[in-house]
């Protein structure tokens, strides 16, 4: 019963598990974050029956597992293989100056919720429902928040553009 309910958990759970993972551990290491959780919680031997206590402890793992992650990043940090190195075109160096300078505006134009709702709108793919619940909020707001943080965005770049 308990492992139906771990599933259920993490189920439910997953884009707030993921996105503390992310958070934490950098998106590149937050699935495996979660999946190190989740069997580490099946094969425990003591999983509680009460749904609150078990989602504390899904959390609390997957927090955990996420800080080693980023320690060990860290402490080794990934080399290249030789022979694998990409060659750069003047189309990445382009599209990476565009993204840099979006980075830019959304980091210094952007207030926090607007920054937070586009994202886990954007990059997290949440739903409008699941953004509301996070931030205490109506989908509505939500909608309108993330219109406006991206008017910003666009207005901005494409005066720097001209």
């Amino acid at each position: 019963m308990a492992n139906k309910q771990l599933i259920s958990i993490f189920s439910n759970l997953r884009q707030r598990l993921r996105l503390t993972a992310g958070n934490i551990a950098g998106q590149e290491s937050a699935d495996d974050a979660l999946q190190d959780a989740f069997c580490k919680l099946w094969t425990h031997p003591k999983i509680p029956d009460d749904e609150q206590q078990l989602e504390k402890i899904a959390m609390t793992t997957v927090k955990n597992i996420s800080i080693d992650y980023q320690r060990q990043t860290s402490r080794h940090p990934a080399s290249q293989i030789s022979g694998t190195e990409r060659i750069e075109t003047d189309d990445d160096k382009e599209t990476e100056e565009r993204f840099k300078q979006i980075k830019l505006i959304i980091e210094s134009k952007l207030n926090e919720t607007q920054r937070r709702v586009l994202w886990m709108r954007d990059y997290e793919d949440y739903s409008f429902a699941d953004i509301a619940e996070e931030l205490g909020t109506s989908e509505a707001n939500v909608r309108k928040i993330l219109s406006r943080a991206r008017k910003t965005v666009r207005e901005i770049y494409q005066k720097q553009e001209k």
